[in-house]
């Protein structure tokens, strides 16, 4: 989907996003190609929400496991954030798994990374996600990221954009509702608490614009433990409004799609996986005023019209 690149894989620095604008501007004309079948913006009805997505960076300062370069993260996110700048999005969020805490990992680590996030010229959101609390703990995660105009205390939360309403969700608690701590937790032990639910219905029935719904663990599921374990009781909620109708989602790094119940659910490839430029993973949402939506994904992520 991307031009070859000059430089060795495996050379990485962190650079400014000036110096990526000047040398993908002179050597990369053509690094974000889009897959084939993609339509122009402008064949579409009015635009009401452009955003950018990014999921899974695992950011560490750790060597390459498996398919997993940790270190290469920091470039890749400086590249994502560059041309969300480029493109003028209207917010990014990154959708969980904003860093790796395993086998540690410092608070002044997670403040180096969410620096790279930050230079985003626009507002920015986190979802949190299982990876992020390893070695930390939500209060700490929560001190040095920024969720634009959202309290440090709220790991979920709403927000309203040009008719839109957005929600993002925090699964990282065990079944008996204890929030993930420092490691004190289990992946496959993802659950919306009760008292989330409630807030989630209430959210959801004060509301009359169109909502998407962020989420770390997957909701469009339940026999994998990739899924939120209560994502039945979670997808009843939302199909009792009509007013939802996306879910952003990261976990699984492969990345997939579904439909249940008038309801689309994308899942965002990971930005960890694989080494190289070439591997990288982000994407545009655009959300028009008739409810349709075109995902334009960039490297290795998928776009899709819905």
């Amino acid at each position: 989907m991307s031009q070859h690149n000059d430089k060795s894989k495996n050379e990485y620095w962190i650079i400014s996003r000036r110096t990526f604008l000047k040398s993908a501007l002179a050597g990369t004309a053509g690094m974000v190609l889009l897959p084939s079948g993609s339509t122009a913006v402008s064949s579409r009805n009015r635009t009401l929400v452009r955003f950018g997505i990014v999921t899974d960076s695992h950011y560490a300062d750790i060597d390459t496991q498996g398919t997993r370069y940790y270190r290469e993260s920091t470039e890749k996110m400086a590249e994502c954030i560059s041309l969300m700048n480029d493109q003028k999005v209207d917010f990014v969020i990154h959708l969980g798994d904003f860093i790796n805490g395993a086998p540690e990992i410092t608070v002044e680590n997670l403040r180096l990374f969410e620096s790279v996030y930050a230079d985003f010229d626009g507002p920015r959101y986190h979802v949190l996600g299982n990876h992020d609390m390893d070695s930390i703990s939500k209060e700490q995660y929560q001190s040095v990221v920024e969720n634009s105009g959202i309290g440090q205390d709220k790991t979920w939360y709403s927000f309203d954009l040009n008719d839109l309403h957005f929600v993002v969700l925090d699964a990282n608690f065990t079944e008996d509702g204890t929030p993930y701590d420092s490691g004190n937790f289990h992946w496959t032990d993802a659950n919306i608490p009760r008292k989330q639910l409630e807030w989630l219905d209430a959210d959801l029935s004060s509301n009359t614009n169109p909502a998407v719904i962020f989420t770390h663990q997957l909701l469009d599921g339940d026999d994998d433990s990739h899924y939120i374990r209560n994502s039945g009781e979670v997808r009843r909620i939302l199909e009792k409004h009509p007013e939802v109708f996306l879910v952003f989602q990261g976990h699984q790094h492969a990345g997939q799609y579904n439909q249940i119940n008038g309801i689309h659910y994308y899942t965002l490839i990971a930005m960890v996986e694989q080494s190289g430029k070439e591997n990288n993973s982000y994407a545009i949402g655009t959300i028009f005023n008739d409810k349709s939506v075109e995902i334009t994904g960039y490297r290795r992520a998928v776009s899709k019209q819905l």
